[in-house]
């Protein structure tokens, strides 16, 4: 008994390859999943390009906070919501994008200079997590700027923060005798 062929179909014209399919309904490299929640249907398609990969069976990256697990153990650095900086190595996160940090420092950044406090262990919660990104630790001591003592950062950012004040009551003074007024920026950040 020699090999059927497949059967002509009904408009006369042979199957046409769509993209990564083969023939019609057919993946290359691999029988077709079975129909299931992750069928077809609309959407990015991430789930597909993370179960198949470009060229099927490889898994190029993972979806969502997953992908941070390939930066685990790694030194990284954290802005937060409330404008904090925070660098420490990566030991732990979760499906909501909590991390634990280790060996943390708090940098303090004024003008060409700064100050690392040493905080410890670590646990931000996800949702406070503004920026998170790896550090090259090669270029890491390659840095313009001057560091300097705990006290001196503390000092020099109080005295920013003064005149940060001063100027932003004087512009709310100036808006006031023209009769307009600002919204405080507190009242809006409720979540």
């Amino acid at each position: 008994m020699g090999a059927r062929a497949p059967p002509a179909p009904a408009n006369g014209r042979p199957p046409r390859a769509h993209g990564r399919l083969g023939l019609k309904g057919q993946r290359r490299g691999g029988p077709r999943p079975a129909a299931g929640r992750f069928r077809g249907g609309g959407g990015t398609g991430a789930w597909r390009r993370f179960r198949w990969g470009r060229r099927g069976g490889t898994m190029n990256y993972m979806p969502g906070t997953a992908s941070l697990i390939q930066d685990i153990d790694k030194k990284h650095l954290v802005l937060l919501r409330d404008g904090r900086t925070l660098i420490g190595y990566l030991r732990s996160i979760d499906q909501f994008a909590n991390l634990v940090l280790h060996q943390t420092v708090e940098r303090i950044h004024v003008g060409k200079k700064y100050g690392d406090i040493p905080r410890g262990i670590f646990v931000v919660r996800g949702e406070n997590v503004v920026l998170l990104g790896e550090i090259d630790l090669e270029k890491e001591s390659d840095t313009p700027l001057q560091q300097v003592s705990i006290e001196e950062i503390l000092e020099e950012q109080r005295v920013e923060q003064q005149a940060k004040q001063e100027s932003e009551k004087l512009k709310v003074q100036a808006l006031k005798e023209r009769g307009l007024s600002v919204p405080r920026a507190d009242t809006l950040d409720e979540y």
